[in-house]
């Protein structure tokens, strides 16, 4: 089945079994009808670490973005509703877009509180130096499990794009006959520990045991895993990280600083 853009059902949960929405926001509306768009479910942190102006995964550009968060910040004016949602890898300002009711005045706003947890479907745009969300569909989430099929979608969808991109990667290496020369050039390192089947140095092998404690389901962050060594062997930690990663006995979950191993 392929996952990658999860969207909502009517009642706005996320699923698995949808792939697009309806953008009628207000301010979709002011522009006449509606578009079928996909939607690409992420956490904050993935869109706020992005320099680029058009946010891509691996290479995928996203049309619409899903974030599940808590709401810490609301401020309504005529023309909009503001926002300051967080999740636990970070928060983000979003702008909803406010329209008046025929038969009065004031303007709808969206039925959401500080403190709540919200599902929010909006399109990225930078402003002043950093990533803001205009909001099309705002959810308030009354049931836990929308909150952790968010998690386990943001997950699937990563390692799905990333390994489109590998797939693309390896098919250049093995159409580059000079790649595959210096690969064979490579010599056997005889300091190396028999890890089951796999051998690895003395530091890979250490690495391979921190990923392997964590019982998290986002994995430990690159931070925390070279915080378990002292600062001259941090460089050669992170160095073994990233082989474990490219040799595929570690993988990245919620973004590229988070891993988790793929023997454990």
């Amino acid at each position: 089945m392929n996952r990658w853009n999860p969207a909502m059902d009517e009642t706005g949960a996320g699923g698995f079994l949808n792939n697009s929405i309806n953008t009628d926001s207000p301010a979709e509306k002011q522009k006449g009808g509606k578009r079928i768009q996909s939607v690409l479910p992420v956490v904050i942190r993935q869109i706020r670490d992005d320099q680029r102006d058009e946010f891509k995964l691996f290479g995928k550009s996203a049309q619409i973005v899903s974030i599940v968060g808590i709401v810490k910040e609301v401020e309504v004016q005529s023309t909009k509703a503001m926002y300051r949602v967080e999740d636990h890898t970070g928060s983000i300002k979003m702008v909803w877009w406010l329209e008046s009711d025929s038969n009065d005045d004031s303007p709808k706003v969206p039925s959401v509180k500080e403190g709540a947890y919200v599902q929010v479907f909006g399109t990225i745009r930078p402003q002043n130096g950093e990533k803001n969300l205009m909001v099309l569909k705002m959810f308030p989430i009354e049931d836990c499990n929308i909150i952790n099929t968010h998690l386990l979608e943001v997950i699937d969808t990563r390692l799905q794009a990333e390994a489109s991109h590998k797939t693309t990667t390896e098919q250049i290496k093995h159409n580059n006959p000079g790649a595959q020369l210096a690969k064979s050039m490579n010599l056997y390192d005889d300091n190396v520990v028999d890890n089951g089947q796999v051998k690895f140095t003395p530091m890979q092998n250490r690495v391979f045991k921190v990923l392997q404690a964590d019982t998290t389901m986002s994995g430990p962050d690159r931070n925390s895993i070279l915080s378990q060594f002292p600062p001259n062997q941090r460089r050669e930690a992170n160095d073994a990280l990233e082989f474990l990663v490219n040799e595929g006995h570690a993988y990245s979950t919620i973004d590229s600083d988070h891993f988790k191993p793929t023997d454990v």
